[in-house]
Formats: C-alpha cells, sequence, structure tokens
C-alpha cells in the first residue's frame, strides 16, 4: 500500500451514526486505505468502531499556515460552520494523494481504485453537479459564465466526496479565489462548494467527472434513485461500463425514511436497524419530524441574522 495516501474525514458525536455506516462500507469494500478523523467540533466521538478505524486528530495538530487559512477562508465562507472548513486541511496534511469524503456517503467500491485515475489531474470526482447549471453554488450563475467562460457551470463538483494531490498550487487558487469572493460578494453563495469551484476556474484545475464520457460512470447523488432495487438495476444494465463509487445523501438529512436509505443502515444489527426504522417512523408520523425541521430552520435564520 501507498503511505502517502489516505483519507481524511471531519466529524463529530452528532455525526457519529453516519460517520461509522461510512467507515464500515469503505471497509467493508476491502479498502485499506488509513483513515484521519479530524474533530468537526462540540462532543467528540466516542464510537469504539470508529476509534478502532481511524486516527482521531483535532484542527490544532495541523500547521501554523493551516489554521490561519482556516481562520481567512472563515472571513468569507459565513455559511459555513468552522467545522466544515476543516476539509481544507486534507491540503496540508501528510499525505500526497487522499480522499475526503463527507459523513452523509456509502462507499460501493474499493476507492483506492480511485487513485489509477488521479495521475494528470489535480482532483478527481464522480457527481452530475454540473447539471444544475450552478444554482446551488452561486446567486448569479451567469456573471459566473460571463467572468469565466460559457462552459464554467459544466465544470462544478460537489465539496463533499474527491479524490486530490497535496498540491501547493491549489492552496494558492484557493486563496486567490477567496479574494474573489471580496470583490464579488453577492455573486456566490458563502460556501465550501463554491469557493472550490471558482478556485478550479482561477487555476485551470485539470479535473476529472468520471461521470462524463468516456467513463460515464452512474450518478453517486441518492436522490436519483427510488430505492435500493432502482440502484441494483442502474449498475446491471450494463455491468462492463456502468460504475458507482459511492452514494451521497446530500440535500437533506437523511434519516432513514425514503427506500434508498435502506444502505445507511448497513452497518447494525437487525434489532438496531428494526429499532432505528421504528422510531423514525414514528416521527414521521406524528408529525414531529416536521415540527423538529421547522425548529431547525428557524433556529439558523435567527444565528444567521445575528451574525
Amino acid at each position: 500500500m501507498n503511505k502517502n495516501r489516505g483519507i481524511y474525514l471531519v466529524a463529530n458525536l452528532k455525526s457519529q451514526v453516519l460517520c461509522e455506516n461510512l467507515i464500515y462500507s469503505i471497509r467493508k469494500s476491502g479498502c485499506e486505505l488509513p483513515i484521519k478523523l479530524i474533530h468537526y467540533g462540540g462532543r467528540k466521538i466516542n464510537s469504539d468502531y470508529i476509534i478502532s478505524q481511524v486516527e482521531l486528530v483535532d484542527a490544532s495538530d495541523f500547521s501554523v499556515d493551516a489554521l490561519a487559512f482556516i481562520d481567512k477562508l472563515q472571513t468569507v465562507l459565513n455559511d459555513c460552520s468552522r467545522g466544515y472548513l476543516y476539509r481544507f486541511l486534507a491540503w496540508f496534511g501528510d499525505w500526497d494523494e487522499f480522499i475526503y469524503s463527507d459523513n452523509d456517503i456509502v462507499a460501493l467500491m474499493n476507492w483506492e481504485k480511485l487513485f489509477d485515475y488521479l495521475p494528470g489531474y489535480s482532483l478527481v470526482h464522480s457527481d452530475e453537479e454540473y447539471l444544475t447549471e450552478g444554482i446551488f453554488n452561486h446567486h448569479d450563475p451567469q456573471f459566473v459564465k460571463d467572468f469565466f467562460g460559457q462552459d464554467a457551470l459544466s465544470k462544478s463538483f460537489t465539496a463533499g466526496h474527491y479524490a486530490s494531490l497535496k498540491d501547493s498550487k491549489i492552496i494558492d487558487d484557493i486563496r486567490k479565489a477567496i479574494n474573489w469572493f471580496e470583490v464579488h460578494t453577492n455573486v456566490p453563495k458563502k460556501h465550501d462548494q463554491a469557493l472550490l469551484h471558482i478556485a478550479s476556474l482561477i487555476g485551470n484545475w485539470n479535473v476529472l467527472n468520471l461521470c462524463k464520457a468516456p467513463t460515464n460512470w452512474l450518478t453517486t447523488w441518492a436522490s436519483d434513485y427510488e430505492n435500493s432495487l432502482d440502484l441494483i438495476q442502474a449498475i446491471q444494465i450494463n455491468k462492463n461500463e456502468q460504475k458507482i463509487s459511492h452514494l451521497h445523501y446530500s440535500g437533506r438529512n437523511p434519516d432513514g425514511i425514503r427506500p434508498i436509505d435502506d444502505l445507511l443502515f448497513s452497518n447494525l444489527e437487525h434489532s438496531q436497524r428494526l429499532g432505528k426504522l421504528v422510531l423514525v417512523g414514528l416521527q414521521k408520523l406524528t408529525g414531529l419530524k416536521y415540527l423538529n425541521f421547522q425548529r431547525k430552520r428557524v433556529k439558523r435564520a435567527i444565528n444567521y441574522l445575528l451574525s
């Protein structure tokens, strides 16, 4: 195994359930890459399984330059809490090549194979963010097209899963993107994904999207599949060509309500899975889930206004 490769995660006690299942799916796929889990903030991970599989680190374990970089990011990415920005610490870490993954993801293949595609590229990903026309990254997508070229939005990618190089140029380009955000403050949304998109355009990164031709891998967004059967059948349409690296439950809080959410319970024993389904089912049927969702929305709005 190449000792200069590994996986970075960011998590805390609140995201522990998803993180456990993510790590289980990574190991179940046969992937033996070392994993470093950066503490997001708040209450720390206490799962025996997670602790047995990862090296737990804090942001303070990174260099002074790295922490100063996060401080600067926080001045422009005010739609993100500081913990979300810790994904950027991967470019200051120990590994020359790395994979970053959000917690709301399930591995569907051995991620070590993703590094086979990395030579010649700054970043490798597999998603269909490029089809959204920039609506989740920018308040004014047309301005981005006018500024960077008509194909700028087709180069979008999610910030939730990618393989990349530890490259000082990438860090320099992200710094330039920060400056761009400060000048064009009303154009981009103030979150990590929009910043990475702008940095890739400024630096003219050579980025490989495995969901585009000629590889044509399957979409990795969980909401594109009705259920597990739909996913399996999509993979089987042409098993020699249809590949998929992971399933990403982004855009919502994955709780087990939808049929495709079954894969989020892969690490649970039968009784644990049944208990989880009973709990989320009662919350849904009684309306408690909706009320809790609205409470969180109001809380976020108040915090935003206060900030």
